[in-house]
């Protein structure tokens, strides 16, 4: 009969209840799926945080438009690199299984965008994603997401009218995030009880410069485009995975791991807009081309835009389609001095009749 494959938190507790070489072993396994868990992390997150994109409509000058977008994007972890496992325990409880094969990474962000006079404009970007305390990402496994991005950028667009919008841009984006994992494991292995605490924690730091070539076309209130895009990316990201056994006698098992993500990254820009006097609203994605698990990450968001305008004496003025000219409203006021005060109406009946 064959023997059932124990679960995983019962094989790593079994295996940490082993002499300390056993141990060691297992420490040295940890640190290579730390590793691997680092560089697959690190590919993911670059792409992500080139995401800068939002629809190429043409920005009037000292125009300001705000857009906010809420999106998710998919991060594939290749585990056709997963590490070779020296101990059995780690083998028979599934190895690479423990981990997904893709993470959903949820993104809201938030753009101010300021139209240049040369037909440019010019803006800054936040951007956030947070997970509710005690998040479950299995029955016995928390998760408490928290990342954050900064960015800015530059773009200039050219053409337009009878011929397709031509829009080319330069972005900055700086992310920083972490991830802490925590959980509580109790398993009965034949007649020994043994229980064990996982602590994990992924932290990320990365930067990514990028250049976007956009074309469009607008027929009515309908703006579809597309484009390429390319990305440099640093920075790094660091794992760390700590399991420490309850059981008399037992070494906690810990492993490490970092990696810095690929430098070239390209994209695929498309989408569309529907476009209103006072309002707009999109849907964009965007297709890795280049590098690392082509057309496995993606990234799909949709969001609305408001059109303000500055000048004047008005500050933060919501734009308003033209109004025709009222005839009545519109004449000529004349003018009249504070001596002379306002001349009466020669057709009108006077107030008070004197008689002599």
């Amino acid at each position: 009969m064959k023997r059932p494959r124990p679960p995983l938190a019962a094989a790593l507790v079994l295996a940490l209840a082993l002499p300390a070489s056993a141990n060691s072993s297992i420490s040295y396994d940890f640190n290579n799926m730390t590793y691997w868990l680092s560089h697959e992390m690190a590919q993911g997150l670059a792409f992500n945080a080139g995401s800068t994109f939002d629809p190429p409509k043409e920005i009037k000058g000292w125009y300001l438009q705000p857009d906010v977008s809420f999106g998710v994007g998919n991060m594939p972890l290749d585990k056709r690199d997963f590490p070779n496992l020296t101990v059995q325990a780690l083998k028979d409880a599934g190895g690479e299984s423990m981990f997904p094969s893709s993470v959903l990474f949820p993104n809201l962000a938030m753009h101010l965008r300021f139209g240049l006079p040369w037909r440019g404009d010019a803006y800054i970007r936040f951007a956030d994603a947070t997970t509710p305390p005690g998040y479950k990402i299995s029955p016995t496994m928390t998760a408490q997401v928290q990342t954050n991005s900064i960015g800015a950028g530059i773009r200039q667009h050219f053409f337009g009218g009878d011929y397709p919008l031509l829009t080319l841009g330069a972005h900055y984006n700086h992310v920083q995030g972490r991830t802490h994992l925590k959980g509580k494991f109790n398993e009965n292995i034949q007649t020994l009880n043994l229980s064990s605490d996982l602590v994990g924690d992924i932290d990320w730091s990365i930067n990514s410069f990028g250049l976007t070539a956009v074309t469009s076309y607008t027929w009515g209130r309908w703006t579809p485009y597309a484009g390429l895009g390319y990305n440099y990316a640093t920075g790094s990201v660091r794992a760390r995975l700590d399991l420490e056994p309850n059981g008399f006698g037992a070494v906690p098992a810990i492993g490490e791991g970092s990696d810095r993500p690929e430098k070239s990254q390209g994209r695929e820009l498309f989408g569309f807009s529907y476009d209103r006097p006072t309002w707009s609203a999109f849907l964009s994605g965007e297709l890795k081309a280049l590098g690392q698990l082509q057309y496995r990450s993606y990234i799909v968001q949709v969001g609305a835009a408001l059109p303000f305008d500055i000048g004047g004496r008005t500050i933060f003025h919501k734009r308003r389609p033209p109004v025709a000219p009222n005839p009545v409203l519109n004449e000529p006021k004349t003018k009249t001095r504070w001596h002379e005060g306002p001349k009466p109406d020669e057709k009108a009946a006077p107030d008070m009749i004197f008689l002599r």
